[in-house]
């Protein structure tokens, strides 16, 4: 995770914390509904396309997580809420969400499946 805050405006993406513990902020450090929280090795997190976040504080140093894609994504850029990423981020609404499976959960029962109906939102790290 980088130090500084940016988002992907052309795939969600999942990152799995494979070792330590980190301050990790989503929403831009500006913004009050910004969310800071505490990540530890084992949590997973599911970042939509177009939320900015960034890596606050690493906690035990070696702080470790992996980033993972969808199949059909076609590659992620960089985006820090510039003047010049303003077009790419009125592409993100065009972008598919997990309506059949849960990429965490593998099957169209997981948390993720819901966001987009409304049905649930899952907000724990863990």
């Amino acid at each position: 995770m980088y130090r500084q805050s940016h988002f992907h405006s052309t795939t969600h993406e999942l990152l799995a914390i494979s070792r330590g513990r980190a301050l990790l902020c989503f929403g831009g450090e500006e913004n009050e509904g910004r969310v800071e929280i505490e990540v530890v090795k084992g949590d997973v997190i599911l970042i939509p396309a177009g939320v900015s976040h960034r890596l606050l504080e690493d906690r035990e140093g070696g702080f470790e997580m992996v980033g993972c894609y969808p199949k059909e994504a076609k590659g992620w850029d960089m985006c820090y809420g510039e003047e010049k990423d303003r077009e790419k981020v009125e592409k993100i609404r065009g972008l598919g969400w997990f309506d059949e499976v849960d990429p965490v959960y593998g099957s169209s029962e997981g948390p993720s499946t819901k966001v987009r109906e409304g049905r649930g939102r899952e907000t724990s790290a863990s």
